[in-house]
């Protein structure tokens, strides 16, 4: 347990290539516990745990914008905090709390469990820190790639339906519940991480590219069902074939439909096309870019047949969309990013718009 304070450490882009500085990132978000570094997600004291402080998922988003961002001491800093909520599994607890005597713990009631997103993100920031972080200060080789090789691990035996080749909720599903273990979440979808792992990761190779591969076809799979390229916030596999779900399963009456957690798709789909040219994704970010293309602005929240039901907008929705227009090169990526500047900020929004414009550069 550690003692809670506060660290605070002190453009408009063109259309094509964004500019964003990521110390006002930092200091907006970026916290101490001791000498460990984690992302004040709660600001707004909106989660349904008022005193919930951080999720693994931000602290995904953390480590890959310090490594993008060539920040090692935040990256060390990340890295120490999540030391320190690792689960018995070697996963990240999806999220921790500010007690009572101003201690950093786990939630009650699941709060060591993990969601897979997190780790993955973590585990990809940290190839990548192996890759531009080799050595330490005083020569002796990082220890970045084994650690990412130790969370390869872990995700693979505990996020990893090997029955469908698809990823779970988590480390608390297995193929004893009935409930969930046919159940993914498309926002978890993120390829380009996957796409690192079959190639470094290289005991597990053959399994991260069944994996890959596997993973591809579900949302082609999902796909075929609407003409927008929209995907759900969760899908399921019954009578043979990938489906959205239908009502609330897991988080609202919106999971089956374009909402909170599968509008990052459009960003980790665009992010996987370019950095490895894998044309089987195109078709759905085709169709996403002709939808998006006729939007005014880009509403967040969509049934699957591109009927807006909510008459605002959002960071998190807005700046994924971009990022699929950008990739694919339309004419209205810059008049989409332009709406941003109307979108309130946030936890969520803020890192989506800087993880898209980070590896919009990359």
């Amino acid at each position: 347990m550690h003692f809670f304070h506060s660290r605070s450490s002190s453009s408009n882009p063109s259309h094509s290539q964004p500019n964003v500085g990521y110390g006002q990132w930092r200091s907006q978000y970026l916290r101490a516990a001791g000498n460990s570094y984690y992302v004040d997600y709660n600001q707004k004291k909106e989660a349904d745990v008022k005193n919930a402080i951080t999720v693994s998922e931000a602290h995904g988003y953390g480590m890959l914008l310090a490594v993008y961002h060539d920040s090692r001491e935040d990256f060390d800093g990340f890295c120490r905090y999540f030391d320190l909520f690792r689960n018995s599994k070697g996963l990240m607890g999806w999220q921790q709390i500010l007690d009572r005597k101003q201690h950093i713990v786990p939630a009650p009631d699941g709060g060591e469990n993990s969601a897979t997103d997190g780790d993955i993100d973590i585990a990809h920031a940290l190839f990548l820190a192996s890759d531009k972080w080799p050595t330490c200060a005083d020569g002796r080789p990082s220890d970045y790639f084994a650690r990412a090789i130790d969370l390869c691990r872990a995700i693979y035996h505990y996020n990893i339906n090997q029955d469908l080749w698809s990823l779970t909720l988590g480390d608390w599903v297995d193929k004893h519940d009935k409930k969930f273990w046919n159940i993914t979440r498309p926002s978890d979808f993120i390829l380009s991480a996957i796409h690192v792992f079959a190639m470094r990761d290289t005991e597990r190779s053959a399994g991260w590219e069944q994996l890959r591969n596997s993973i591809i076809s579900t949302a082609l799979c999902l796909h075929a069902e609407n003409r927008t390229g929209l995907l759900p916030d969760f899908a399921v596999y019954k009578h043979g074939k990938w489906t959205a779900v239908h009502g609330q399963v897991l988080e609202s009456g919106h999971d089956g439909d374009f909402h909170y957690n599968a509008c990052r798709t459009p960003w980790r789909l665009a992010a996987y096309l370019k950095s490895t040219g894998d044309q089987r994704v195109l078709p759905i970010l085709q169709a996403m870019a002709k939808f998006f293309d006729t939007q005014k602005e880009i509403s967040a929240g969509y049934k699957l047949n591109g009927k807006s039901y909510v008459d605002y907008t959002d960071k998190c929705f807005t700046a994924p969309a971009w990022m699929c227009l950008h990739v694919l090169g339309s004419p209205n990526a810059g008049r989409i990013w332009s709406t941003l500047a109307d979108d309130e900020c946030s936890y969520f929004g803020d890192s989506i718009q800087a993880l898209c414009e980070a590896q919009a550069r990359c």
